[in-house]
């Protein structure tokens, strides 16, 4: 049992007085060995520390007491908190000076492979520069995302990438008041309105056409595209691309041929672990009416895994009657049997890039707010990875 740990006393006087301060000297003694660990460098600018409920197991004290020695560090200038999410250590604090600025990456879900992939890129990125990243992760929870966003500039970082699509018009909203304010941010993936910032994504536009042109070549008459509602820049980009591509090979781009995943479906699938739901219900209807074969373009790994399941379901086999390209390479594609086709965005390079923008934005001091403000794009190439999902049915006819 901890030492601050004894039962009540009932009578006041002396023995409450040696309780009190005994408490006041145990959480004084846990303030003091965590701020040796800071400035012997156990724990880094911008690192989190370990929970109170580990901190009260290591000295064998309550998590109250924990709190009060955390809110004499906090007081001091060492550490911030954010709620729901931790203890970090600042990165300017009291003693400390840092070889690099530390900063912040905000995504909406890192369950996400391609979120998880942009992270780890910048989290290497930050280190090779002898800096650090706060990591901040939404959980595909609006009110903690806006938490996030209006809670940077109190955080220790010097600037943040930011990486969309947020759920609650309140998150993009607390993003556009933040970037009026003139702190450093570079936005990755898809522009947002209202936010002038430094902008990183991937092309889009290309890796749709490339997708549907690679369908049109090998003999396919026309190819559905699978997709969420056009709600983000990259979204658009890619049934831009899409249609271009038909237009140049002399198809045109028929209404039916866009199937639309329903938001709900979707975001029900994600919270129940079948993050091909939403895409599998959009995509049934269409292989049950249609003749075969035919081509899909999927908007992402998750939709083209739930056209995977529609056809096992149907009994349809692919590619010979359904071929299939999706956006993201992941396990998943991998997986799939046949293995999926992908365009393949370059996630350590959209990473990088990211970091490397901010960080020539810090070091240079240019940073402005308002609408005027010179903004750098930067756009990376993706690859058209070919496995096994697609038939070539110009060969096979050209062989009868």
């Amino acid at each position: 049992m901890g030492l601050d740990r004894d039962p009540p006393v009932i009578r006041k006087g002396v023995h409450d007085s040696a309780s009190a301060r005994a408490t006041a000297f145990l959480h004084q003694r846990i303030a003091e060995a965590l701020r040796s660990r800071m400035s012997s460098g156990v724990f880094a600018g911008g690192s989190k520390l370990p929970s109170l409920k580990e901190i009260a197991a290591e000295f064998d004290v309550s998590t109250m007491t924990v709190r009060r020695a955390i809110a004499t560090l906090e007081r001091e200038g060492h550490i911030h908190r954010l709620p729901r999410v931790g203890v970090f250590m600042r990165p300017d604090g009291p003693g400390r000076r840092m070889n690099s600025a530390t900063l912040a990456f905000v995504a909406t879900g890192l369950e996400s492979p391609f979120q998880m992939a942009v992270a780890n890129s910048t989290q290497r990125t930050c280190q090779r520069h002898g800096g650090a990243i706060l990591v901040l992760d939404g959980h595909l929870d609006a009110e903690l995302e806006m938490s996030h966003i209006t809670r940077l500039p109190s955080s220790g970082v010097a600037g943040a990438v930011i990486l969309p699509p947020f759920r609650h018009p309140k998150a993009v909203q607390a993003l556009q008041h933040l970037n009026a304010t003139g702190f450093p941010m570079v936005v990755l993936d898809m522009t947002l309105p209202g936010v002038h910032a430094d902008f990183v994504a991937s092309d889009h536009e290309a890796g749709a056409y490339r997708a549907t042109a690679h369908f049109l070549e090998r003999g396919h008459s026309g190819v559905f595209f699978l997709t969420l509602t056009p709600y983000s820049s990259s979204v658009l980009a890619r049934v831009q691309g899409y249609e271009r591509a038909l237009l140049e090979y002399g198809k045109s781009p028929l209404p039916e041929w866009k199937v639309w995943i329903d938001l709900d479906e979707h975001v029900a699938g994600f919270e129940r672990g079948r993050k091909w739901w939403g895409s599998y219900k959009a995509i049934l209807p269409v292989l049950k009416g249609r003749r075969l074969p035919l081509a899909v373009l999927a908007i992402d790994a998750y939709a083209g895994w739930g056209v995977y399941e529609a056809c096992r379901e149907l009994n349809l086999r692919i590619p010979e009657d359904v071929s299939v390209v999706a956006f993201d390479e992941t396990e998943i594609a991998h997986t799939m049997r046949p293995p999926m086709t992908v365009v393949a965005q370059r996630c350590d390079e959209l990473g990088r890039s990211a970091v490397e923008l901010l960080r020539r934005r810090l070091e240079t001091g240019r940073v402005e707010a308002g609408p005027r403000k010179t903004l750098t794009q930067v756009v990376v190439d993706v690859d058209l990875i070919e496995r096994e999902s697609v038939a070539n049915l110009a060969k096979a006819s050209a062989t009868r």
